[in-house]
């Protein structure tokens, strides 16, 4: 059985609204839409991912596994698509992760000024996600907040204040 990534997003949309109108909106299709595709993604699985009632809709413990799941494959499927569209571009391009309050447009200055034939993009992490764009490839460095978990990854000591 191939998974359709297309129902994957659809269900990731649901599993976080928990609300099939809203997830709908957000997706910008129909709602009857939505649920049929939910549907044909359960008969797909063999498996119920929602609880549905009149009191709201639940991720039942096999959603809840395909939700933990599905995040990661969801964003490692962009990142390939993001290395892929980079690689037959004549422009090479350095994706810099940052988080929200670190400044990073002196370094980014600097850097094109010595290499201005890279295409320099920031991307804007989270807390939850900072380390998380290295690992599954939509980032290629990121300026993060420690402490983090480092397993797997190349960091430089912590510079000390007023020094460089």
């Amino acid at each position: 059985m191939d998974l359709d990534l297309r129902k994957l997003r659809y269900f990731v949309a649901v599993a976080e609204e928990l609300h099939f109108a809203r997830a709908a909106e957000r997706l910008h299709i129909a709602q009857p839409v939505l649920s049929r595709q939910i549907r044909s993604l359960e008969h797909d699985l063999g498996t119920e991912l929602f609880d549905r009632d009149r009191r709201g809709t639940l991720l039942t413990p096999a959603g809840k596994q395909l939700l933990e799941d599905a995040l990661p494959l969801l964003a490692s499927v962009q990142a390939l698509t993001r290395r892929v569209k980079t690689a037959a571009r004549d422009t090479p391009e350095l994706t810099i992760g940052f988080m929200p309050g670190i400044t990073l447009t002196p370094a980014t200055v600097a850097f094109t000024g010595r290499h201005p034939g890279v295409n320099v993009r920031l991307l804007r992490t989270s807390w939850d996600d900072q380390v998380e764009v290295l690992r599954d490839g939509r980032a290629d460095v990121s300026v993060v907040r420690l402490p983090v978990d480092q397993e797997g990854l190349e960091a430089p000591p912590p510079s000390t204040p007023g020094r460089t």
